[in-house]
């Protein structure tokens, strides 16, 4: 049986003791590309090009231990000396090897290269058919020519994101870090805690005094260091502005459409039917605060549990044992994945000082069984959080014969497996209820959870469209957060009263620093999550197979056609809508228990 605590082993990617030797082989092999681009034409033999495609991935999984090593150690203990002296030395050397290589995937693109003739659509065809796998891959980066700068200009740009947006990114989770939260619910002592963790579990307390503490807690930091965040978040917008500009393209959030693999009209599809279907979580609201004997809720108590449910306590070994049986039932190959996760020592599983807060999954290279970061405190929202991640991984898995760089779905189609494993995993634990009392409180966490990451993160990018359209034009800080306050506002409407601090709550958003507009990947995972679960509901285990299926395309190829190979169609609001149509259902159903 495990311990407790669990802390991840990192040594399958790289010992710290062997950085340097994979460091030095790294900087040797950097030299081979001027060999290659000696024999780069048009008419160069298949095989030639293979052999230049295959040394690059390998170069690619080299850069990626080199430098998931030590980010994940950091985020492990984001004060070691180590970790981010290690970070560093990769990071420089990953811009040195961007420096070397771009020359290559200019040509492949099609742009002019000094000294290289110009590679055609004809043997671009005959070329990038010679690796297979990767043909979608190396076509998408062609019909990117269009949005990318000069040789130099990339470089400058590379470059300058090193130097600057990733210091301060670092930055802004080193001040996260040395938070000290004040948490003092009426009539109790004060107390200080030390990890944002421990201070989000009791968002989800039983006791109303807990949860408005909790909020004012965080974003009272939030608030007192308003100017440094708003000084770092104008620089991310006015960075990705200039940016889009440069790359000719036609909005700020379009850059990520097309990262993304999806065309614009099928988030703007996505965002209009979220903000259609608003009232439904309005009437959810309506229903919690009836439920819970209050006349309103506050905004602190939207993840609140029914009364009628006893809060129950889930220690980590019985949550690994609840996920790894419903994934055997669920289908042989996701329970055998998420048990190669967690018997190769790839979970670092609770918080502790020091620790970054929050979830996610890493995925290092094929050859590697993704890494799983958890802050667990025994709550029932952590069983989920802990399938979540673990689906992203068993995702990488199906897709792990696949070249590195086709190996990691595109963004949209990359919460698929994670939002629907929480789902099998929610009726699993439904179905084991021991009464309907039970199963009420259960579905009205579910419609908070849901809400969480559907509409509340279709509301993040409405305010990220909004944010950079405003800043570029000169605003302060306070400003910004009055557009956030009306943005709450639309969404709640007259069904929650909302604190005047939450107007700071887009400070605690890091996605919209780190990663914008990456949000809308949640809203779109879950929705048609949704999807694919009502198709397995009706036709059970033999659709497995196809969910399978669209695992195993991993990024190699579009999520357009990877969806229409199972009839969805990202572009119709009609499919959104299907998603809205099961959460009404569960809101119909709450309010006949």
């Amino acid at each position: 049986m495990q311990k407790e605590e669990v802390r991840w082993n990192l040594d399958d990617i790289l010992p710290i003791k062997k950085f340097d030797a994979l460091y030095k082989d790294a900087e040797e092999a950097l030299k081979q590309y001027e060999l290659f681009y000696a024999n780069i034409s048009p008419e160069m033999p298949e095989l030639g090009f293979k052999a230049l495609i295959d040394f690059d991935e390998k170069m690619s999984e080299k850069i990626s231990r080199l430098l998931d090593m030590p980010l994940l150690m950091e985020s492990a203990d984001q004060k070691s000396a180590t970790a981010k002296l290690l970070k560093s030395k990769a990071e420089n050397f990953a811009v040195r090897c961007a420096n070397v290589s771009r020359k290559m995937g200019h040509w492949i693109q099609g742009k002019p290269v000094e000294n290289i003739k110009t590679l055609d659509n004809s043997n671009a065809e005959r070329l990038f058919n010679a690796v297979p796998d990767l043909k979608y891959v190396l076509w998408h980066a062609r019909e990117s020519a269009k949005y990318t700068l000069s040789e130099r200009e990339e470089r400058i740009s590379t470059e300058k994101h090193i130097t600057g947006l990733s210091v301060l990114m670092d930055l802004r989770e080193l001040i996260e870090t040395e938070f000290k939260y004040t948490f003092k619910p009426k009539g109790k002592k004060e107390q200080i805690i030390e990890t944002e963790s421990e201070v989000v579990k009791y968002s989800y307390s039983s006791n109303p005094a807990e949860r408005e503490a909790a909020s004012i807690a965080l974003l009272t930091k939030f608030k007192e260091n308003l100017d440094k965040f708003y000084m770092m978040y104008q620089a991310v917008v006015k960075d990705w502005g200039y940016s889009a500009e440069m790359r000719g393209f036609k909005s700020p959030i379009a850059v990520r459409n097309h990262a993304n693999h999806v065309p614009d009209e099928a988030v703007e599809a996505l965002l209009e039917t979220c903000r259609e279907n608003k009232d439904i979580y309005k009437s959810y609201f309506r229903f919690k605060a009836k439920e819970l004997g209050m006349k309103k809720l506050r905004r602190c108590d939207i993840y609140a549990p029914l009364k009628i449910a006893k809060p129950e306590s889930i220690p980590y070994n019985n949550a690994v044992k609840i996920v790894l049986q419903t994934y055997d039932s669920f289908g042989k190959g996701f329970g055998e994945k998420a048990n190669e996760i967690i018997t190769r020592r790839h979970i670092d599983s609770h918080p502790r000082l020091n620790k970054r807060g929050g979830a996610f999954c890493s995925t290092v290279a094929p050859s590697i069984a993704p890494y799983i970061l958890l802050n667990y405190t025994n709550r029932f929202r952590d069983v989920s959080t802990l399938a979540h991640e673990l689906g992203h991984g068993i995702h990488a898995l199906y897709a792990r014969h696949h070249s590195t760089s086709a190996q990691h779905a595109n963004l949209p189609l990359c919460e698929t497996a994670s939002t629907l494993g929480e789902m099998v995993v929610f009726e699993k634990l439904l179905e084991k209820a021991k009464d309907d009392k039970q199963r009420k409180a259960m579905l009205a966490d579910k419609m908070a959870d849901s809400y969480a990451t559907i509409m509340r993160q279709s509301y993040f990018i409405e305010f990220e469209i909004k944010a950079h359209d405003i800043i570029k034009k000169g605003i302060t800080a306070e400003e910004l957060s009055e557009e956030y306050m009306k943005n709450l506002k639309e969404q709640f409407g007259d069904s929650v009263v909302i604190n005047p601090l939450y107007r700071y709550e887009w400070a605690r958003i890091s996605h919209i620093f780190e990663s914008p507009f990456y949000c809308y990947a949640y809203n779109f995972g879950e929705l048609l999550s949704m999807a694919l679960f009502a198709r397995y509901k009706k036709e059970g285990n033999s659709f497995v197979p196809a969910i399978e299926k669209v695992l195993a395309y991993g990024g190699s190829q579009s999520p357009d056609k990877v969806l229409k190979e199972i009839g969805v169609d990202m572009r119709s609001k009609r499919f959104w809508q299907g998603g809205f149509d099961i959460v009404k259902e569960w809101q119909k159903k709450l309010e006949k228990y």
